[in-house]
């Protein structure tokens, strides 16, 4: 699972003694310098520094100087290989200035806040929220509107998957920031959808994976006739099939008022009461061990073939790595069109890991294009080549996300995991009582009752 971004609030001295303590800490056998020495980065960087820049040799910018960067990624994992990569592009172009680059981890959030108010030069941010410290993100809009590094002919927001601008856009209009300008820009993508077993989709004789809600009730047929489990899943996603269903027969507009009012009328509409009866219909195709899976329970039971179809985010594949092993057959598709639906095809839950130039960088003209450089299709191409999401267009997902790159490229409207669906009422009864229908504790009709019951009460 993504991470939760936290930030520490404790008293300004304790702040400044823990990020002197880390910057203490991680300085040991840590920097990403000019002579290229780090560990974890010369393998990926190798033949390939300069590749891109060539063409234009870098900007043109006279710059110089430090880049400091405390990532949310650990130094072998696809997504650090990849930064470290452009780092060395950078540093190739740029001989005057040094990427130092802190592979802290998903942590990182604990650390940077407090350092940054003590002092210390940091000059890239990772692992935001938009909302929270609104006035760390600087303007880096001339830069988006530049041409992109090896592909001249576009700039960097149109070599950008549409949907994670759009997904950013979002971000910072609902933080209050303007929306037509850019504070951070989106990469290593994810998009949810159904990851299914290709294998066991044979054996049920289905030979196309379904695009409507119709569809996807018929392959749950054949898989049950086929003796095969059709979908199961764990405590820790099991909201996703009742938030995706309902988003999409009520849209979004509606799931904003059901958010923000317990007794919003839309909660006593005939769409909720669809949904609830969805989901009852549904309920005798979910594996019997999902009403007792804790997470991961459901991705092992997934990933050992005791079950054709988990819904979750392009992630998955990495939770499950070693249990399925490197031959398991599998598929992606998105999550079925809800006939009668306000929303289409297009709607999708979909993000990424925002990427900005702190507002009071010690050296912002050269963070701002080291940026770019992460942003360049040769390093989010080979991003891709490691098993890792890219972010460009015309990039293709490689490996078990092969079948995320159309489903993520043809987004058109962007929500959140959860479908925008989320509140304490949402938490404490809807989801509890959809999870029960889903697990045969209860019926839809018993469900409504309990929902309409406690709306009252929040």
């Amino acid at each position: 699972m993504l991470p939760h971004i936290t930030t520490l609030k404790e008293d300004c001295d304790m702040k400044k003694l823990l990020a002197l303590s880390l910057a203490c800490t991680m300085a040991l056998g840590m920097l990403a310098g000019c002579s290229q020495n780090n560990a974890g980065s010369g393998s990926a960087a190798s033949g390939s520094a300069g590749t891109a820049a060539s063409a234009d040799a870098g900007s043109g910018k006279a710059l110089s100087g430090k880049v400091v960067y405390w990532s949310m990624y650990t130094e072998m994992e696809p997504e650090a290989l990849a930064i470290q990569q452009a780092a060395d592009m950078f540093m190739n172009d740029y001989p005057d200035c040094e990427v130092e680059i802190q592979w802290i981890g998903r942590s990182n959030q604990d650390v940077v806040g407090p350092a940054l108010e003590g002092g210390e030069q940091i000059d890239i941010l990772d692992n935001f929220s938009y909302d929270k410290s609104t006035e760390r993100y600087m303007d880096i809009t001339d830069m988006m509107n530049g041409p992109a590094l090896g592909q001249e002919d576009k700039t960097v927001a149109e070599s950008v998957l549409p949907v994670l601008n759009l997904a950013n856009r979002q971000g910072q209009e609902k933080a209050g920031l303007d929306p037509e300008k850019y504070y951070g820009v989106q990469l290593f993508p994810w998009v949810t959808g159904f990851f299914y077993n290709k294998d066991l989709f044979q054996q049920a004789g289905i030979e196309t994976p379904p695009k409507t809600w119709s569809e996807f009730m018929e392959v749950c047929q054949k898989l049950k006739d086929a003796g095969i489990n059709a979908i199961t899943c764990d405590d820790a996603y099991m909201t996703l099939i009742p938030n995706n269903y309902i988003a999409r027969l009520m849209g979004s507009d509606a799931i904003a008022a059901m958010s923000a009012d317990a007794g919003d009328s839309a909660w006593k509409s005939e769409e909720v009461k669809k949904a609830f009866e969805a989901m009852e219909a549904l309920s005798p195709y979910m594996s019997p061990q999902t009403a007792t899976n804790k997470y991961p329970a459901g991705q092992q039971e997934f990933a050992l073939g005791e079950a054709a179809m988990y819904l979750n985010a392009s992630w998955m594949p990495s939770e499950v790595e070693e249990t399925a092993g490197e031959d398991f057959p599998w598929g992606f598709f998105a999550f079925p069109k809800v006939e009668g639906g306000v929303e289409g095809e297009g709607y999708a839950s979909v993000g990424g890991i925002p990427l900005a130039v702190y507002s009071e960088s010690k050296n912002p003209e050269a963070a701002k294009e080291f940026l770019r450089y992460v942003v360049s299709k040769e390093v989010q191409d080979a991003l891709a080549e490691m098993g890792g999401a890219p972010a460009t267009v015309g990039t293709e997902w490689t490996g078990p996300r092969a079948e995320c790159t159309d489903v993520i490229g043809s987004a058109d409207k962007v929500s959140s995991l959860n479908c925008d669906l989320s509140s304490e009422f949402v938490s404490a009864v809807f989801t509890m009582e959809m999870n029960k229908v889903l697990t045969q504790q209860t019926t839809a009709e018993k469900a409504l009752t309990e929902l309409n019951n406690q709306a009252s009460k929040y």
